[in-house]
This record gives C-alpha cells, sequence and structure tokens, in this order.
C-alpha cells in the first residue's frame, strides 16, 4: 500500500468515525475542569445518539436539557482523533422498566450537525 493509499485510507476512516454511528464514547466536564465524566454512546432508532446514567449518579442533578456542553467524542476506530464538538442536552428520560431500568437516557444533539459531517 503506497502512503497516498494510506493517507486516503484514514481520511475515509476519519469521516466515517465522526458521523453519528462512528463515535463510541463521550467524554465532559460539567464543572469545569474535573471531575471528567465519560459514558459509552447508544443508539436507537428514535435516538441518534444517547448515553446512559444511573438514577443515583452525581452528574445527573447538573445536566438539564437545553443546556450546551463541549464534548470530546472518541471514535471506534483507534487511528482516528478524538473531536471536540458542542452538543446540546435532549431529552432526559428516567427508565422504569426494561434494560435501562433504573437509568436515565440523556439525548445527545450537536449543536451544528456541520461538525459532524467535516
Amino acid at each position: 500500500m503506497t502512503a497516498i493509499e494510506m493517507n486516503t485510507s484514514t481520511v475515509r476512516k476519519f469521516k466515517k468515525s465522526i458521523e453519528p454511528g462512528g463515535f463510541y464514547s463521550v467524554e465532559f466536564a460539567v464543572d469545569k475542569p474535573h471531575p471528567l465524566y465519560q459514558f459509552k454512546i447508544w443508539r436507537s432508532e428514535s435516538s441518534p445518539m444517547f448515553v446512559v446514567v444511573k438514577e443515583n449518579s452525581a452528574v445527573l442533578p447538573k445536566l438539564k436539557a437545553g443546556s450546551v456542553l463541549n464534548m470530546t467524542y472518541y471514535s471506534s476506530d483507534t487511528q482516528c482523533p478524538k473531536k471536540q464538538i458542542e452538543t446540546r442536552i435532549g431529552h432526559i428520560n428516567s427508565e422504569r422498566e426494561g434494560r435501562f431500568e433504573g437509568h436515565c437516557t440523556i439525548a445527545l444533539v450537536p449543536v451544528n450537525n456541520a461538525t459532524l459531517q467535516n
């Protein structure tokens, strides 16, 4: 494989990783600079990106629907760099039954969707 082919492959992987489906986890601080909170990103038909937080987590009372945080997104491809994206907290739902019982699901909505497409 030539250097150009390797570079093209890396660029293609990076572009795929920054699509909403390409992220694996997100990290953010509510009270700068610490503590840092890191969560796995989940997806469903009704919510393209959300995190799952225990109902008794210390971070939960600090998160308000509509607030905007600078979040660091990590790709599922380890060769792609992390990406900082301004993200709005969407709906916060308390789950009383099912897979996430005892947790809250928190939707993540990038402020500028173009950021995900670059």
